[in-house]
């Protein structure tokens, strides 16, 4: 079987959104080949104030069919609030998850698996993952070793960092200029732009008449009814530094790609 690839996501941010997330999603599969993919609730219970991610909420924007919760694969650590900060509860049930990849590659349709944490980082501090999802996605990779399967792992979207020189707009400049955290680059009710999904670590340089930026950034969040771009907080707005080594540096924490190795 040619390569299978999977992806993990975490919705910190979407709460009230995240029809605009699908959307996303579902245009970037369109555009790759594939159907609309299906989501994998990696949470061990549907709660906390999301409002959108509470019990069967995005289950129901979704629709049923492209929605599939695995508590089994959750951090049993929620509930006990006892031990190390990841616990997956039934790390067999990885198996189980392979299985639907598989089975869900076969009609063209690939999986998101999700959970609520922002940043999926292989390494804190204590040298442990940020998030259990990453944690899924060792289990996931592990397992599919053992059966022969060519499997790889991304962080949502998996687009491989872009290189981007665009001029900025009055509202960007502005945004810019202040030093903010996001860059206004389109509203929600016009036509998604590429610039929405861009893969992590791509690097977008702002000109002016008199001036440019220099932003690292991955696919867009959204915000007071527009897309913006979040800025890494060590991007360099002036260049002066090489964008090659922060790009580096953000996939191999966490953001790129992980595949199994035969």
């Amino acid at each position: 079987m040619a390569k299978i690839n999977a992806f993990t996501w975490g919705y910190w941010g979407w709460g009230s959104e995240s029809k605009h997330f699908v959307r996303a999603v579902d245009w970037l599969e369109k555009k790759r080949g594939f159907l609309p993919p299906v989501f994998v609730d990696l949470r061990i219970a549907r709660n906390g104030k999301a409002v959108n991610f509470k019990g069967t909420a995005f289950e129901n924007i979704l629709g049923s069919p492209r929605y599939v919760w695995m508590p089994r694969l959750g951090n049993k650590r929620i509930k006990t609030k006892k031990g190390k900060r990841i616990q997956i509860a039934d790390p067999n049930a990885a198996k189980d998850l392979l299985d639907l990849i598989v089975e869900k590659a076969k009609s063209r349709r690939r999986i998101v698996m999700f959970c609520a944490c922002e940043q999926p980082l292989l390494k804190c501090d204590d040298g442990f993952p940020s998030c259990h999802r990453v944690e899924v996605a060792s289990l996931l990779l592990k397992a599919a070793k053992k059966r022969g399967l060519m499997l790889e792992v991304s962080e949502w979207p998996g687009e491989a960092p872009a290189t981007v020189r665009m001029k900025a707009d009055e509202l960007q400049e502005r945004a810019l200029a202040s030093g903010a955290r996001y860059i206004p680059i389109g509203s929600v009710s016009a036509r998604l732009s590429h610039l929405a999904v861009l893969g992590w670590g791509s690097s977008i340089r702002f000109d002016t008449p008199s001036m440019f930026w220099r932003v690292l950034v991955g696919p867009a969040p959204v915000g007071r009814h527009q897309w913006r771009l979040q800025v890494f907080p060590d991007s360099d707005f002036y260049g002066k530094a090489s964008v090659r080594q922060r790009r580096a540096g953000l996939l191999d924490a966490g953001y790129g790609p992980r595949s199994v190795r035969q």
